[in-house]
């Protein structure tokens, strides 16, 4: 894919402080803090930018549905949602409850959420997920095409489940014990390899359906999840140059993901056909 023109982008000195020795501590043991850092420091570049202020799309009436990772809120989520507003989009944000849950259920609960929007849009829509929001996307899509106009994930490891950084392993383990002893809403070591979640890891894992397109949008220089696993083979795929938190609203991935948008929005989208279908038949 041709990537966007940086002339167009704000460059990232304009965000970025000069390189300390705690960046270059950071930077040479891989330790996610300065990369994220930089990410919350550039959303107040990103509402300042001509992509924010002043969107070039029009995409009224697009049903779109994010579903953010380990971590994520509302709040993390609100550049990205309140761009494509601006676009006209008719937003709607899953219930992942901070990402940190038993996958299966929580991939349900995106699924559920899908439902939804769809039903009320009579429209087939996009679902635009990020970090390990996207392994709960992906397994909705395979599970229920016929609701998808497209897939777009940001950063999500898809290829190997749990290729992130050895300081988010350490926290995952930490709360899949405290999980384990029955604290309820918190994933299990079950959820990795036992029985609970084994359809989600075969969704994760297996064919993807050919009429839903599938964008994965990735960054080398990543801090918590390592890029090559988001490099799944059904997808196509982009680079930016951002943190794993700016790929919410860095405008690189902003822009990679209204172009995408725009795209689907412009052309016919199987799933509408199946969608109404469906319903006459339900009728």
């Amino acid at each position: 894919m041709t990537k966007d023109d940086p002339a167009t982008l704000p460059p990232a000195d304009d965000v970025a402080a000069d390189p300390t020795a705690l960046h270059r501590l950071t930077a040479a043991m891989r330790l996610p803090v300065w990369h994220e850092a930089q990410a919350y420091r550039q959303r107040w570049a990103i509402e300042h930018h001509p992509r924010w202020r002043s969107p070039s799309a029009d995409l009224s009436g697009l049903p779109v549905l994010l579903a953010g990772g380990m971590g994520s809120t509302p709040t993390l989520l609100s550049p990205l949602r309140g761009l494509l507003e601006r676009l006209g989009c008719l937003v709607e944000v899953a219930p992942v409850r901070f990402g940190v849950g038993c996958g299966e259920i929580t991939a349900r609960a995106v699924e559920d959420a899908l439902i939804d929007l769809t039903a009320a849009c009579s429209a087939p829509a996009v679902l635009i997920a990020h970090s390990r929001g996207g392994q709960f996307a992906r397994a909705v899509a395979v599970r229920r095409p016929e609701l998808l106009r497209g897939l777009i994930t940001l950063g999500s490891p898809l290829i190997r489940m749990l290729a992130v950084h050895p300081l988010l392993l350490i926290q995952i383990a930490a709360i899949g014990a405290v999980g384990a002893l029955g604290v309820p809403g918190l994933l299990k070591p079950s959820c990795r390899w036992g029985a609970c979640c084994a359809s989600l890891r075969t969704a994760v894992a297996g064919p993807f359906p050919g009429d839903v397109r599938f964008l994965s949008i990735y960054s080398r220089v990543d801090r918590i999840v390592d890029w090559r696993s988001c490099l799944d083979p059904a997808a196509r795929h982009q680079e930016v140059a951002t943190s794993h938190g700016g790929l919410v609203w860095d405008p690189a991935s902003l822009d990679a993901v209204v172009a995408e948008l725009t795209s689907l929005a412009g052309e016919p989208s199987a799933a509408e056909g199946r969608l109404t279908e469906d319903r006459t038949f339900d009728a």
